[in-house]
């Protein structure tokens, strides 16, 4: 088995299908590079020699450094092809979790574009690596060696459980972890995703997640990458974008709410709409009701869905919009749907042992009961990469082989079956004698005029009055706040102000609230004199 069989099957079904167009960084994304099914496999086959040249084989890790372009998936799907394993780092990582990432990665080589290779002696875990360039040399970066003749692309057979991906992702605390995405898993998940969004043979896909573009060509479809830097969707060049898909007719879209935000805020104020998309898929987030409402408008003949999951388990859930927006106030929290046909799902109690697989099934799941969310299934990732502490924490074996997974997400099931996220189990805190999460109360301030964002944290020093924090991003009546924090059971809540909210680097959509909490223990936010509590005069 091996992951790429179903590209090679793909190309071989239609080899002069465009494959990926991709507009180029170098002018400002003002032009595209194209390239068909079958020139894009003639490219992997080349790599894939020049790497045999230089002594690289089977089971090797390869580090990745390139942009989204047609030299990076020609290189990915190469190493895959050939049982080589890419190890892909997120570029929204911070440095000092980039080069702990590398040096964990525990690659044999570094391959990719000149541009960014060319500054490898500024990373020390790069210093002893064999590095090189697909695109031309660099001092002490040379070009990778060019077959005499053309090859023919390789697809080995595997074992199940071979490595297949490896991703290190931006996260707020701790050391990255390595995702395993083995050849197994990759095979899963695009079946998981095609299940839940089918795809046309006529469809043109612009995703702003880059790793999807794999899915697509499995599937045999056409991608045009977006018109803007895909390592900051939340500053998506939105003109650029909306005129590009209207130009090519595209039928569908995958996004993180920041990036959809900027298209729908932009298009509906030029009065433009999109009648070609037919389906648009919306994650890495959960969405304000704001943006909820107002996204088919531009969009007005597409099937609008979210889609819960994480890194570990994609798909966990999913929801059609109208069905979103018709409950969205009949529970504590955001819906995100059924689980998907693939998924299992337990929710545990806080507090519950989770030493054994055994201990997991014993729990029956209870309509209203809040707890964190467990999944399992196919296409759910078993481990992660050279780190034992992690998979302690995050996975429990089951006898059959595979894994519970801990998505650290706190929620519960209603009566229909579906899930409802009430935030992180670590964001957690208590305030007025009960647990308190987080979504429920930020779910309606967000909902408040002059309210962009709200961020909801526990006292950062004991002993006093104060029992929570809240930050906000623009200017609410102050009056509402007090309402609806008390409402939530939050009684005298220090208020911060912030004229813009630090969130993730990888979607731009989830607020980073460990940096929030670092700006207020070094005072570089500073609270509004009064507490909002019972009783007190906001005149």
């Amino acid at each position: 088995m091996n992951f790429c069989d179903a590209i090679v099957q793909a190309t071989a079904r239609t080899p002069h299908r465009m494959a990926l167009s991709i507009p180029r960084a170098d002018d400002h994304y003002q032009t595209c590079d194209n390239v068909t099914y079958q020139q894009l496999l003639d490219r992997a086959a080349s790599i894939q020699a020049g790497l045999a040249l230089e002594g690289l084989s089977c089971g090797d890790r390869i580090l990745v450094i390139a942009r989204p372009g047609i030299a990076l998936y020609a290189l990915v799907i190469g190493l895959l092809g050939a049982g080589m394993v890419p190890v892909l780092i997120d570029r929204g990582m911070s440095r000092p979790r980039m080069v702990a990432a590398i040096k964990a990665s525990g690659a044999k080589a570094a391959v990719g574009e000149r541009a960014l290779l060319r500054l490898w002696w500024l990373m020390p875990s790069l210093w002893q690596l064999p590095r090189f360039a697909l695109d031309g040399k660099a001092p002490g970066v040379p070009t990778l060696p060019a077959p005499v003749s053309k090859p023919t692309f390789q697809c080995e057979s595997l074992q199940h459980n071979h490595h297949g991906l490896i991703t290190f992702t931006s996260g707020s605390t701790g050391l990255p972890k390595g995702a395993d995405r083995t050849h197994t898993s990759l095979i899963e998940q695009h079946r998981a995703i095609r299940a839940h969004w089918p795809d046309q043979d006529d469809d043109l896909d612009s995703p702003c997640f880059p790793v999807l573009v794999l899915h697509n060509l499995c599937c045999g479809i056409s991608t045009l990458l977006p018109a803007t830097d895909l390592a900051q969707p939340g500053q998506a060049n939105a003109p650029a974008v909306l005129e590009q898909l209207h130009r090519h007719q595209v039928t569908r879209i995958a996004c993180a709410p920041a990036y959809l935000a900027r298209l729908v805020t932009t298009g509906l104020a030029s009065g433009l709409t999109l009648p070609a998309v037919r389906s648009v898929v919306v994650g890495g987030s959960t969405l304000q009701e704001s943006l909820a409402r107002r996204c088919q408008t531009l969009f007005p003949n597409a099937n609008i869905r979210i889609v819960y999951g994480s890194t570990e388990a994609e798909p966990i859930t999913d929801i059609d919009l109208p069905e979103l927006l018709a409950d969205w106030h009949r529970g504590q929290g955001h819906l995100v749907g059924k689980p998907a046909s693939t998924v299992e799902i337990k929710i545990i109690p806080p507090g519950h042992s989770l030493q054994n697989a055994a201990q997991v099934e014993a729990c029956a799941p209870q309509a209203g009961r809040i707890g964190e969310i467990l999944v399992a299934g196919p296409h759910v990732l078993q481990s992660y990469v050279d780190n034992p502490q992690a998979n302690q924490e995050n996975k429990i074996p089951r006898d059959d082989g595979s894994v519970w997974h801990r998505t650290g997400d706190a929620g519960y099931l209603d009566e229909s079956g579906r899930i409802w996220l009430v935030g992180r189990m670590k964001d957690a805190f208590s305030a007025g004698g009960q647990t308190r999460y987080t979504f429920p109360a930020e779910k309606a301030l967000d909902s408040l005029p002059g309210i962009h964002r709200s961020a909801l944290l526990p006292p950062l020093y004991s002993g006093g009055s104060i029992d929570s924090i809240l930050v906000v991003e623009g200017y609410p009546d102050i009056h509402a706040l007090g309402d609806v924090l008390r409402h939530h059971g939050f009684q005298n809540t220090r208020l911060y102000r912030i004229k813009a909210m630090p969130l993730d680097g990888r979607h731009n959509s989830k607020i980073d609230r460990q940096a929030l909490v670092t700006l207020i223990r070094t005072k570089q936010l500073k609270a509004e004199k009064a507490p909002i509590g019972q009783g007190l005069n906001y005149a």
